[in-house]
């Protein structure tokens, strides 16, 4: 079942996002132990402004347990969202990253879907012939078509289960970009001409 995530959430989620950014292995969060970026995510995910926070997510549930959740904004939204990772880090005093630990990445008329993630124990489940995530990418679409914004957009890396999924979607490639100094490419959907 898709639906609005809520601050109960919170644990499933957080790990959800956590394990996320791991396999993302951004240079700027290796300062952090797994435990500080757990609370961090975990705090986070209770305040509205934060990127991963639940306000921004929909979560696919599965026997009353959130599995997968998709965590996404119109571009506007974006710059705000930034500024919190810095308070996060001095709530738990550990000194901030010199730069931030995510840049804006969102083009002026998309509406970005930042984070797409599902448990490993269910990524290759399905309900009524759909996997959790085709679930959760139907709904990012569905979502961003509500907004009004005309594009949906993401940065995926080559190769990646999402950039093979959203191809399939009719995603489209329109420029690489060094994220933290990795290669990804930036897709987009456009929803209305």
């Amino acid at each position: 079942m898709l639906r609005d995530a809520t601050v109960v959430d919170a644990d499933t989620v957080s790990i959800l996002v956590l394990h996320e950014l791991e396999r993302r292995q951004l240079r700027q969060l290796r300062r952090v132990t797994k435990e500080q970026l757990s609370q961090l995510l975990f705090v986070g995910y209770h305040q509205p402004k934060f990127r991963y926070g639940y306000p921004h997510a929909r979560v696919y549930e599965n026997q009353g347990v959130a599995v997968g959740a998709a965590f996404g904004y119109p571009a506007s939204v974006e710059v705000q969202l930034d500024n919190q990772w810095t308070a996060l880090f001095e709530r738990l005093q550990v000194s901030p990253p010199q730069v931030p630990v995510i840049t804006p990445r969102a083009l002026a008329d998309e509406w970005y879907l930042d984070l797409l993630t599902v448990n490993p124990r269910y990524a290759r489940k399905t309900y009524l012939q759909r996997w959790f995530d085709e679930w959760l990418m139907g709904d990012v679409l569905a979502r961003a078509t509500a907004s009004g914004q005309p594009v949906v957009g993401l940065d995926v890396r080559p190769g990646s289960r999402l950039a093979q999924m959203a191809a399939q979607f009719g995603f489209v490639g329109t420029q690489r970009r060094l994220l933290d100094r990795q290669p990804y490419y930036h897709l987009r959907y456009r929803l209305r001409e």
